[in-house]
């Protein structure tokens, strides 16, 4: 019998789900965010749904995200376009200080849920499962472990269902 990714999805959320505060949803307005903010509210798991204002989104994007439903936009201490004087160039592919000025603070502490593609690139695809993890090693472990999760440690620090990725595998 084979499981719907869905499925998977939705019951490795329930399996990693922190006893003692909401997942932190990782939340840009884009697919990828989307698909993973509609798998939580099927997967009936506490979250709350945040946002890192960039400065630099689309309007229309910006827009989008300001109609759902109980999400919460963090603005940053700084614009993209501080950074840019600060740092004295543009981020690049290799030097993308952006994300962790902007994005990447947000949740600290706590478990934090992202919906990441795997067809974008091969280190995606060989670093996480279904739905990442993120969290505190010890935190993320402690909860896996108390809700019988059959888990694995990713080489990114992600967190990812044996069971889930063996039946994904089988699709």
């Amino acid at each position: 019998m084979n499981i719907s990714k869905e499925k998977q999805a939705i019951k490795y959320l329930q399996s990693f789900e922190p006893h003692d505060e909401p997942y932190y949803l990782c939340y840009s307005g884009g697919k990828d965010s989307d698909a993973i903010r509609i798998l939580a509210s099927l997967a009936g798991v506490k979250h709350d749904i945040e946002n890192n204002h960039t400065t630099v989104d689309a309007p229309e994007t910006v827009r989008y995200i300001r109609s759902i439903p109980n999400v919460h936009i963090n603005y940053p201490e700084k614009s993209m376009w501080d950074l840019i004087v600060q740092k004295k160039i543009p981020p690049t592919r290799l030097m993308r200080y952006c994300c962790e000025e902007l994005k990447e603070h947000g949740g600290k502490g706590r478990v934090k849920i992202t919906g990441v593609r795997w067809e974008e690139s091969a280190n995606r695809n060989n670093n996480h499962g279904p739905v990442t993890i993120v969290g505190k090693s010890k935190t993320v472990q402690k909860v896996a472990e108390e809700n019988g999760a059959d888990f694995m440690l990713t080489a990114k620090g992600g967190w990812y269902s044996t069971q889930t990725m063996q039946s994904l595998a089988r699709l």
